[in-house]
C-alpha cells in the first residue's frame, strides 16, 4: 500500500533542506539533521533522486539522444551544445547536494545502528546515482566526496568509479542477505515498502547495466553483466522505479516541466524513427494542440501519477538479449529481445492493445546473423522503449546506434566538431573554487572511458 503520504510534510522539509547545499561551498551541507531516524531519511532520498532522474538528467540527456529538442532557455542551450556552466551546476547539485548526500548519511548511520538492511538499500541507490554522474560527466569526486572535512575532493577516474559502482552493489546484496538487523524498512520505503528481495534483484539488475557498458573495455563484462541478469527481475513487477501519487506536492516531474516551462518537445527525428504504427505511439507521444504537430511526452510517462524508472525489467531484457547476441546465441537473443519489446508495450499501454495486436507487433523483431544489423536493430527497440531515461545516450556513444544526426550548427567551444556530445562540461563553481578537477578540462567530444 501507497503510505508516502504519511511522509510528505517531514519529506519536503528534509528536502529542501538537502537540496539547498552548494558543493562549492562545503561538500556537503551542514544543515542536514544527521540525528534524525533511519525511517525519516529514506523517503527524502528516493523522491529526491527521481526528481533528479526525471528533471534536468531527463531533459539534457534525452536532448542529446535526439528523443527532445530544446525550444528555450536552458534547454535550447543544450540543443544547441553550448551549454551555461552555472546552470550545469544546478544538475550537479541535483545529484550532489540532494539524494547523493541524504544517502550517504543513510548509510553511515545504517552501519553505525547495525542495521544492514537500510545500508543495503541506502547502498543500491547510491550505486544508481552515482553511475548517472559519471556517465554524464566522466570522472567524478566520490571516494573523498560527501565529506564535510574535504571541501575539494580529487576527481576518480571513471574506471575506479565503476569499480566503486559495482562494489557498493555486492556490498548492497550483502547487507540486504543479513538475517539479523536491528532495523529494517517497513512502509517508509516508498518504493518496495521493505521487500529486501526485490531490493536485491534490483542491484543485480544494476550490475548488469553497468557490466554491460564496460563491453568496449573489458572482455568479461559481457558475460558478468548476462550473468548478474539472470539474478535480476522477475517481472514488470519487480521495476525499480518511484510512483508518484499525482498530487500538486507529489506529481511526476516531467509532466510537472510541460506544466510550468516546456522549452523541449519531442525531436521530429524520434518520431519517425518511432513511426506511428508503433502501438506505443500514442501513449508515448501526445500531439500538443494548436501547434502544428509540436508533442510532448505521453501519458504512459508524462502523466502526473506516471512512475518514474530508475532500471526497468525492460531494460534487463534488453541487456540480456545484446549479451546473447554478442555471445552469438542468436534465436535466444532473438526471444528476449521480443519480450523486452513485447513487455514495453504491454506496460506503457494500460491494457489497451490486445495480445493479438502485440504478438503481430512483435514477431516483426527478428534477427538476420549480421551482427552489426541485428545490434543496430535491438539498440534501435531498446531506443524507443526507454524513452525519457537516460540509456538511450550511453547506448548511442558505446555502440554507435541508433544513427541519429546531431543538430545543424552544433560546433561551439564546448563542442568542437558539432557532433552529438560524449559527455557535459563541468560546472562553473568546480572549475573555479576546486582546485582538483581535471585538467586540461575535457571538452564535450573527449570519449567516455568505456567508449
Amino acid at each position: 500500500m501507497k503510505t508516502i503520504e504519511q511522509f510528505f510534510a517531514l519529506l519536503l522539509a528534509v528536502a529542501l533542506v538537502l537540496s539547498s547545499c552548494k558543493l562549492d561551498e562545503t561538500n556537503i551541507n551542514p544543515n542536514v539533521p544527521d540525528d534524525v531516524p533511519l525511517q525519516t531519511l529514506l523517503p527524502p532520498a528516493q523522491f529526491n533522486l527521481a526528481r533528479t532522474l526525471g528533471g534536468r538528467v531527463f531533459r539534457y540527456t534525452n536532448i542529446f539522444s535526439q528523443h527532445l529538442r530544446g525550444t528555450n532557455n536552458q534547454e535550447l542551450a543544450i540543443e544547441n551544445y553550448a551549454p551555461d556552466e552555472l546552470f550545469v551546476g544546478y544538475m550537479w547539485e541535483d545529484l550532489y547536494a540532494g539524494p547523493m548526500i541524504t544517502l550517504r548519511i543513510l548509510i553511515d548511520k545504517a552501519e553505525a545502528q547495525n542495521a544492514p538492511h537500510y545500508a543495503g538499500v541506502g547502498k543500491v541507490l547510491l550505486a544508481n546515482a552515482l553511475g548517472v554522474a559519471t556517465d554524464i560527466w566522466g570522472d567524478v569526486p566520490f571516494s573523498q566526496a560527501l565529506n564535510p572535512e574535504n571541501v575539494t575532493p580529487t576527481y576518480d577516474p571513471q574506471p575506479f568509479v565503476y569499480e566503486q559502482i559495482i562494489d557498493l552493489l555486492d556490498a548492497a546484496i550483502s547487507d540486504l542477505e543479513a538475517g539479523e538487523s536491528v532495523f529494517s524498512p517497513g512502509n517508509d520505503d516508498v518504493i518496495y515498502q521493505g521487500n529486501l528481495n526485490r531490493w536485491i534483484k534490483a542491484a543485480y539488475a544494476l550490475k548488469a547495466r553497468y557490466f554491460l557498458h564496460q563491453s568496449n573495455v573489458s572482455p568479461s563484462a559481457v558475460s558478468q553483466a548476462l550473468a548478474s541478469a539472470e539474478q535480476g527481475f522477475s517481472s514488470g513487477f519487480d521495476d525499480l522505479s518511484y510512483r508518484f501519487l499525482g498530487s500538486d506536492i507529489d506529481a511526476n516531474p516531467i509532466y510537472q516541466f510541460y506544466q510550468i516551462t516546456p522549452n523541449a518537445i519531442i525531436s521530429q527525428q524520434f518520431v519517425l524513427l518511432m513511426g506511428i504504427s508503433d502501438p506505443r505511439f500514442e501513449y508515448f507521444i501526445d500531439i500538443i494542440p494548436f501547434t502544428g504537430g509540436e508533442s510532448k511526452v505521453g501519458p504512459a510517462l508524462g502523466a502526473a501519477s506516471s512512475p518514474l524508472s530508475f532500471i526497468s525489467y525492460t531494460e534487463q531484457k534488453f541487456i540480456e538479449a545484446e549479451c546473447l547476441l554478442r555471445g552469438g546465441q542468436l534465436p535466444q537473443a532473438e526471444a528476449t529481445l521480443q519480450a523486452a519489446i513485447r513487455n514495453s508495450v504491454e506496460q506503457s499501454t494500460f491494457g489497451e492493445v490486445s495480445d493479438e495486436a502485440i504478438d503481430n507487433f512483435v514477431s516483426g523483431f527478428t534477427f538476420n546473423g549480421d551482427f552489426e544489423e541485428d545490434l543496430a536493430l535491438l539498440i534501435r527497440q531498446k531506443y524507443v522503449a526507454l524513452f525519457t531515461t537516460a540509456e538511450p545516450w550511453v547506448d548511442f556513444r558505446r555502440t554507435g546506434y541508433p544513427a541519429i544526426t546531431p543538430t545543424p550548427g552544433g560546433a561551439t567551444a564546448a563542442n568542437p566538431n558539432g557532433e552529438i556530445p560524449r559527455r557535459l562540461i563541468y560546472p562553473q563553481f568546480e572549475r573555479l573554487l576546486n582546485p582538483n578537477i581535471p585538467t586540461p578540462l575535457p571538452n564535450m567530444q573527449t570519449p567516455m572511458w568505456w567508449e
